[in-house]
Order: structure tokens, then C-alpha cells, then sequence
């Protein structure tokens, strides 16, 4: 009982660094953004495409999930008995965190970096240095892996017995992801990624969706094979 305590007592200490960390990204964007008073065609193009940047959606999930976290927690640290409500929230945290939030961190976090390295005008133009300063882009695309790897260390998950609603979840978040992306290019004629706009129309298009689709896959499985170097092979009973 000590064990899953401390546990408990890490994992709200990752939630609550999550929450100040993009808490204080957010409020520092927001007054760098009210600072601009000169018009500029780039940025308000930029601010429109805001709900297309995946990076955004990740942010908000982190968020969202970090919340969760520590209403499954904090009962635990203060030695609240587990209520039916309380089981519940922790077979969803564990099933949103394999499924979407620690396939989908990862994956920015590579593709974004490997890309940015090569040629950062492909997915972070220069511009962007006026709203965005290193610092928000660390904690966007850098600091989203420690957090979620923190998670990972301290939270023991239960491989599920079948895969395929956990699946159906991380597809289902990249399908709605394309849905939001290709419809907003048919409604504004704009892509949030200059490299989306560069290889639109060229054999390479497709590749840009169906590489990231395979990378989830494997993502995916290969954390469950982590898992059980750190907690040994924990599977879902059969009922």
C-alpha cells in the first residue's frame, strides 16, 4: 500500500508541473500576443489555424488529462477510501493515457523535431518567433515527452486482454484529426504546415498521413512491451 502511495504522490507532482507548465506557456503566449499592435498577414492566419495545429490538441489533451489524474489521485494521498466512481476514473485515465496521450506525444515529438532539424521553415517558420518564443516551442514539443514518460514510470497499466478498443481510440483521434484538417483546407484553401502545401498534389501527399498512421502502430504496441520490463507482464482477467 506504501508503494502505490508514492506513486500516487509522483504522479500528482508530474499533473501539477503538466498544468503549470502549460498554464504559464499559455498566459505568457497571451500577453506576448496582446503586445503586437502592428498587423501582420502571417500571424492572423496563424491565430485562424490554431485548432488545426495538432500540437494544440495535444497541449489540451495533456491539460485535460493531467485533471483526471488528480482526481484519481488525490483520494489516494489523502487516504480517501476508493469509491465505485474513483475505480472508474482510473480504468479511463489508463486507457486515454495508452491509447491517445502517449501515442500521440510521442509522435510529435519525433516527427516534429526530426522535421524542424532538417528545415524548421517546413513546420515552424521563422514568423512564429514573434508569438512563440523557444521557450513555449520546448515546452510544446520538448517538455510533452517528460511528462508523459514521468506517467509512464510511476503509473502501472494492465495490458487489456484485446487491443482493439484502445486502437479504435488512437485511430479514432488521428481519423478526427484529418476530418478537422482536410475540411478546413476545403473550406479556407489553407494548411496549418507549409509542408502539407508544398507536397499537396505530389506522389509524396499521402505518405505525410499513412508514415504517422504506422509510427502509432508501433508506438502503440511498443509501449506495452516497456510496461512489462517496469512492471512485469500485467494482464487484463478474463472474466
Amino acid at each position: 500500500m506504501k508503494t502505490i502511495n508514492n506513486h500516487a504522490y509522483y504522479r500528482l507532482f508530474g499533473y501539477f508541473a503538466a498544468l503549470v507548465l502549460h498554464g504559464s506557456n499559455g498566459i505568457m503566449t497571451f500577453f506576448v500576443v496582446r503586445n503586437i499592435t502592428v498587423k501582420d498577414p502571417e500571424l492572423e492566419t496563424l491565430y485562424s489555424l490554431l485548432c488545426v495545429f495538432i500540437t494544440i490538441w495535444n497541449v489540451v489533451f495533456q491539460i485535460i488529462y493531467s485533471f483526471l489524474g488528480i482526481l484519481c489521485d488525490l483520494p489516494t494521498s489523502l487516504k480517501i477510501k476508493e469509491t465505485t466512481l474513483t475505480k472508474n476514473l482510473k480504468f479511463y485515465r489508463e486507457f486515454i493515457f495508452t491509447s491517445i496521450i502517449l501515442p500521440l506525444s510521442f509522435i510529435i515529438f519525433i516527427l516534429f523535431w526530426t522535421i524542424y532539424i532538417y528545415d524548421r521553415e517546413l513546420v515552424f517558420p521563422a514568423f512564429i518567433d514573434k508569438v512563440v518564443r523557444q521557450e513555449s516551442n520546448h515546452i510544446m514539443h520538448t517538455a510533452i515527452l517528460p511528462i508523459v514518460l514521468w506517467e509512464f514510470v510511476f503509473l502501472p497499466k494492465t495490458e487489456p486482454k484485446s487491443h482493439k478498443w484502445n486502437l479504435a481510440a488512437t485511430y479514432g483521434c488521428y481519423i478526427t484529426y484529418l476530418y478537422v484538417l482536410f475540411s478546413t483546407f476545403a473550406r479556407c484553401g489553407l494548411w496549418p504546415y507549409p509542408l502539407l502545401k508544398i507536397c499537396y498534389g505530389s506522389i509524396y501527399f499521402p505518405m505525410l498521413f499513412i508514415v504517422p498512421a504506422i509510427m502509432l502502430y508501433f508506438i502503440y504496441y511498443g509501449q506495452w512491451r516497456v510496461n512489462a520490463l517496469l512492471w512485469g507482464t500485467l494482464k487484463e482477467k478474463v472474466c
